[in-house]
């Protein structure tokens, strides 16, 4: 079946969505006016959606075969950055913004659950919409599978998307296994002993011992990381002293880990608190080191995957090279089968080559109906999964 004349009718609902949602940018389990916002916007369709997890949504839109239910997956949170753009709809909420496209991920969701409203002859399978709090941190998918909503719908298969500003508009981005790296956090904490700059022999300088700390943790991937190994430290982190003439007491930095084997994974933790002890003895500081595991890798699934090029057009998706963004989608391909999808947004000539978490993010609100198309793709061909 061709959408595409008959999805143009959504184009304008897709705009007006997008954007009122763009404005109310909240954080974390912290979105009580995007939950209503969402709640609302469905109760006038007259659905009957549920609150999960204090502030998530779910909505099960009952199809021909009750016990055969596919979920589509959209995340609801924003980041903690200050937006850029001079839109007549850029962020209300200051210092807040949906720098990483989860408005267009929840617009998504909702133009599904209109259009499903609008065909219900479409309703070849049972559907379950998922609006999930929390994926930029600390992690919404596990706490939304603890309560139980995948068993409850019996829920067989799980999609989701992403806006991939790196991708070319309108081209859908995805591959079978691992596509998205495992995450860890690290925070480390050294502790000196302060006195005045013109003294540093009888005081512990935290800051020159950091220093030599964040370049020895860079030497992890160039030396014991196997070549042939895709993995990632960064540290984002780096916070110390009070003034130019006193050695400082304490230095704070942080940073992230990234990789697709476990076994490497394992390797730069154990590597990361080596040096640590190492830096101890070299300089005479104390060094406290915590890590914090976040999300597996993303892991396609390989059958899903196959039916995803038997419904697309050829010209229309591309096999994405492994990339070190990670996802708490993860989590739910832990549970059943899932696949994740890149939505391209990329369009340097409209200005949107702008990468996610970057301040000046946008894209063409008319790349979500190519999500909506395949979303619409994926529930009338029921039998083939």
């Amino acid at each position: 079946m061709q959408y595409q004349k008959l999805l143009e009718m959504y184009e304008n609902e897709a705009i007006r969505l997008r954007r009122e949602l763009h404005q109310i940018p909240e954080e974390g389990f912290n979105l009580f006016k995007t939950q209503a916002y969402i709640l609302n916007y469905l109760r006038g369709l007259g659905y009957e959606p549920e609150k999960v997890c204090d502030t998530g949504v779910v909505l099960y839109i009952r199809g021909d075969d009750e016990n055969n239910t596919i979920a589509f997956r959209a995340d609801m949170d924003a980041l903690c950055i200050v937006e850029k753009a001079g839109y007549d709809y850029s962020s209300k909420h200051i210092g807040k913004m949906h720098a990483c496209g989860h408005d267009g991920h929840m617009t998504m969701n909702l133009l599904l659950a209109k259009y499903l409203l609008d065909h219900p002859d479409e309703k070849k399978r049972s559907v379950l919409l998922i609006f999930q709090p929390a994926e930029e941190g600390p992690g919404g998918a596990k706490p939304m599978i603890a309560a139980g909503i995948l068993k409850k719908y019996a829920v067989k298969a799980i999609f989701g998307y992403h806006l991939f500003p790196f991708v070319k508009e309108g081209i859908l981005s995805t591959k079978a296994g691992a596509m998205m790296a495992e995450n860890s956090e690290f925070y480390i904490t050294v502790h000196g002993v302060s006195g005045h700059a013109a003294k540093p022999h009888i005081a512990l300088d935290a800051i020159v011992a950091s220093a030599s700390l964040i370049t020895c943790i860079q030497s992890i991937i160039s030396r014991n990381s196997d070549p042939m190994e895709s993995a990632v430290i960064s540290i984002g982190l780096l916070n110390g002293g009070t003034r130019v003439n006193v050695i400082a007491e304490e230095v704070k930095l942080g940073g992230t880990i990234r990789s697709f084997s476990k076994e490497n994974h394992s390797m730069i933790h154990r590597r990361l608190a080596e040096i640590v002890k190492g830096m101890e003895l070299a300089y005479g500081c104390t060094i406290e080191l915590e890590f914090v595991d976040m999300y597996p890798p993303v892991i396609n699934n390989s059958e899903l995957y196959k039916i995803f090029l038997e419904l697309c057009e050829p010209s229309e998706c591309e096999k994405i090279k492994k990339i070190m963004l990670s996802e708490d989608f993860a989590f739910f391909q832990k549970e059943i089968p899932g696949l994740f999808i890149g939505l391209g947004t990329g369009n340097p000539g409209k200005g949107f080559d702008h990468d996610l978490h970057k301040a000046e993010f946008n894209f063409d609100e008319k790349v979500l109906l190519k999500g909506l198309e395949t979303s619409l793709k994926f529930i009338k061909y029921s039998n083939k999964y």
